[in-house]
C-alpha cells in the first residue's frame, strides 16, 4: 500500500499549519508541518493531564521540535532524526518543523474523538 503526498487526506490546515494523515492497517501514518513558534501544549488540554497520549515514532524532516514529557523532562528532535515519543507529552516548535509521523491508529481516533468533543462544547 502507498500514497503519494498529494492523495493524502487533509486532517488540518491554516495559518502556517498542515498536517496529513493516512490509515494503514492498525498505523497511522501522518506528515506534519508547523510554522514557527507554533505550540501544541494548548491544543492537549482537554486530553487527561493536559498531555497527548499517543506514543509516535518517525523523522523529522526540518527544523525541530521540542517536547516536554509528564514526568517535566524535556528534549529536542532535530531535522534528520528518528524518533520515539512516548504517550505522556505535549510540544512546540520555534523555528517551524516538518516530520513523518506513524502512530497507532486507536491512540490517534482517540485523540481526534476526545479533541472534536471539546471543540464542540461536550
Amino acid at each position: 500500500m502507498k500514497k503519494a503526498r498529494e492523495e493524502m487526506t487533509v486532517a488540518m490546515q491554516g495559518e502556517g499549519l498542515e498536517i496529513l494523515a493516512e490509515e494503514f492497517g492498525d498505523m497511522r501514518i501522518s506528515l506534519f508541518t508547523l510554522p514557527p513558534g507554533f505550540d501544541l501544549t494548548p491544543v492537549f488540554a482537554p486530553m487527561p493531564e493536559g498531555h497527548c497520549p499517543v506514543q509516535h515514532w518517525g523523522r523529522v524532516l526540518e527544523g525541530e521540535l521540542h517536547l516536554r514529557y509528564a514526568d517535566g523532562t524535556e528534549e529536542v528532535t532535530r531535522a534528520g532524526e528518528i524518533f520515539h515519543w512516548p504517550a505522556g507529552h505535549v510540544a512546540w516548535t520555534e523555528t517551524g518543523v516538518s516530520w513523518i509521523d506513524v502512530c497507532p491508529v486507536a491512540e490517534a481516533r482517540y485523540v481526534d474523538e476526545t479533541l472534536g468533543a471539546a471543540a464542540a462544547g461536550q
